[in-house]
């Protein structure tokens, strides 16, 4: 049309739709009220509220398009710094996912540990690798306690690039065409974050053992986290989080002194408790405050791969993930600006987030269809069996692109469903204890040095 732009038919569009999609539901609700089947009225206003988020982001992730990697990109490899903060360079994972960066040919990697011990232990297996840097400059620095965030900014004034990523050390790049892939949204000016597809590793498709069903159910959680990061993208631009696994961030993002201050002294609940987890919600919602676009990047090149899914890890893992929802979401939705910008995201993913607990949600529809039916004799009783149906594939969809890929799991399918609800009561959990702020999931404790070691400060080109 001329005259609109694409961002405002992007800023107005979810607007438009939250306004019909309830009026929508009240409407509805009132009809069968004046109809006197007070039941099927609740329920209707249920199911409206249940699923006009899964029938938006359904448009949302059809329509989505990512961004194209250009024959003459504004950035290349060599402008491309990685930060990988770590306190297990022992792990079975660092030196390959080291190995897998260095394959990208970026022009320097930054590898932060804490304490002289772990950081000898860092130095050793930098060196290990360095016939495999190539062109890429090895970094190593500590400090002295164990703070993701702190490493992080410890890093940041020694980036000279124009791109840096903050990666996990358990994660895992695919070669050659992952740089290209993810530098590409960042033709455009106005772009500040992009968020990678996340893939967890498939380690026995189909075996019905515990620790397969654990990683099926991981697998699962980080498939319905892309799912749901396209949707809401391509809808209004907004994202739930820029995952602190892999992030691509404008250096002069991350150079802002305003937000480095803040990033390293984050409390909350009146200020009683000093943030070390939710890093990655903290930059989101600073990019977003600060007028940056946020784009997901969902290609094969731009997917990188991690381990999750061990047991009983995962406990703690999904304690933490969901406290952060609890403590970063309504911080985000007291924001004016947010909420006139990212309409659809603050309703349908920052709000829906909070309240969304399948176990209440799906009791609640079946209850009261069931109540309807009795107050309506001529109501047929299969409807209550079609919906129970329905709820259980809705539940399939997000996770099709995983059963194309791995078609052995489908008969898991079962344990997918009985965790979505088993969820809820974690979610609660959360909900109840949201002011414990530990890092669940990781034993901290024994992982000091010395903070009187000033040499252990010190950067150290290993290559």
């Amino acid at each position: 049309m001329p005259g609109i732009d694409r961002e405002t038919v992007q800023a107005w569009l979810p607007r438009i739709a939250l306004i019909l999609a309830f009026g929508g539901c009240l409407t509805s609700t009132w009809l069968l009220l004046v109809d006197t089947n007070v039941w099927l009225a609740v329920f209707c206003t249920l199911f409206a509220l249940r699923y006009v988020r899964l029938f938006g982001h359904l448009v949302g992730y059809w329509s989505y398009r990512p961004s194209p990697v250009q024959p003459d990109p504004s950035f290349t490899r060599k402008d491309v710094t990685v930060i990988l903060p770590t306190i297990d360079p022992n792990g079975p994972d660092f030196q390959e996912c080291i190995r897998s960066i260095l394959a990208n040919g970026v022009a320097s990697i930054i590898v932060i540990t804490v304490g002289a011990e772990l950081k000898a232990e860092c130095r050793r297996v930098l060196g290990a690798l360095a016939l495999d840097a190539g062109a890429t400059s090895l970094c190593v620095s500590a400090i002295d306690k164990p703070s993701k965030r702190r490493q992080i900014n410890h890093a940041i004034p020694h980036i000279t690039t124009a791109i840096t990523i903050l990666a996990d050390d358990h994660v895992f790049f695919p070669t050659a065409n992952f740089i290209p892939a993810v530098l590409a949204p960042f033709d455009n000016e106005k772009v500040g974050v992009v968020a990678t597809k996340k893939r967890v590793r498939r380690t026995t498709p189909g075996k019905w053992t515990w620790l397969s069903i654990v990683n099926f159910v991981a697998c699962n959680y980080l498939e319905r986290h892309n799912w749901e990061l396209r949707a809401s993208n391509a809808i209004d631009g907004g994202v739930f989080v820029v995952s602190g696994r892999t992030a691509v961030y404008r250096t002069d993002l991350l150079t802002d002194q305003e937000l480095l201050r803040g990033f390293c002294d984050e409390k909350f609940f009146l200020g009683r408790f000093e943030l070390n987890p939710d890093d990655d919600n903290y930059l989101t919602r600073n990019t977003m405050e600060k007028g940056w676009l946020i784009r997901f990047q969902d290609t094969e090149d731009a997917t990188i791969e991690t381990t999750l899914g061990e047991w009983p890890k995962i406990n703690g893992q999904l304690l933490r993930w969901a406290r952060t929802t609890f403590r970063s979401n309504p911080i985000m939705l007291r924001n004016p600006d947010f909420l006139y910008r990212y309409t659809w995201s603050a309703f349908q993913v920052y709000l829906a987030g909070m309240l969304n607990f399948a176990a209440l949600w799906d009791v609640l529809l079946i209850f009261t269809l069931v109540r309807a039916s009795q107050a309506a004799p001529t109501f047929p009783a299969a409807v209550v069996v079609i919906l129970i149906l329905w709820i259980i594939a809705t539940k399939a969809i997000k996770l099709i692109p995983h059963f194309f890929r791995h078609p052995a799991d489908l008969q898991l399918f079962v344990f997918q469903v009985l965790f979505a609800y088993v969820h809820s009561f974690f979610k609660l959990w959360a909900l109840v204890t949201f002011w414990d702020c530990g890092w669940s999931g990781r034993n901290l404790d024994d992982v000091n040095g010395d903070e009187n070691d000033k040499n252990v400060l010190a950067f150290e080109v290993v290559v």
